[in-house]
């Protein structure tokens, strides 16, 4: 490769990682979720914390870290679906809030259960209500 590509190359990964800093993503406990006054917003909360937790669907056997994640998913995302209600865009999103607020209490339950079959399905479960939302919604 000559200099002039280099260089291109090495700009094109700048862009790429100038724009990737850009997005926005929140880590935010339960207690600051309230605060939040965009749906996009509760919707990036969401993804930041499911996103990494549902990589783990289908496994047979989860760490103690795995566990307090769940439980920490499960609370986050009772207080997400909760202020959904707030922007709605009508019954059938509400419903699906409350459809994954229930998965999430559930995981919540299984994760002090530490029941690896029942955490997998309802992380399933969180994701299929996820991605219905998504493509009606979104």
């Amino acid at each position: 490769m000559n200099h002039r590509a280099h260089l291109l190359a090495a700009s094109s990964l700048t862009v790429a990682l100038v724009l990737a800093a850009c997005v926005p993503h929140r880590d935010l406990q339960p207690d600051q979720i309230d605060k939040l006054d965009k749906l996009a917003e509760v919707m990036d909360v969401q993804a930041t914390v499911a996103d990494p937790q549902f990589k783990k669907i289908g496994q047979s056997a989860y760490t103690d870290e795995d566990w307090k994640a769940f439980a920490d998913m499960s609370n986050r995302l009772q207080a997400t679906s909760k202020k959904i209600h707030q922007f709605t865009k009508g019954p059938e999103m509400d419903k699906l809030a409350d459809q994954l607020n229930a998965h999430a209490t559930k995981l919540g339950d299984v994760a002090a259960k530490k029941d690896a079959a029942a955490a997998s399905e309802t992380l399933a479960a969180m994701k299929a209500t996820c991605k219905e939302c998504h493509s009606k919604f979104k």
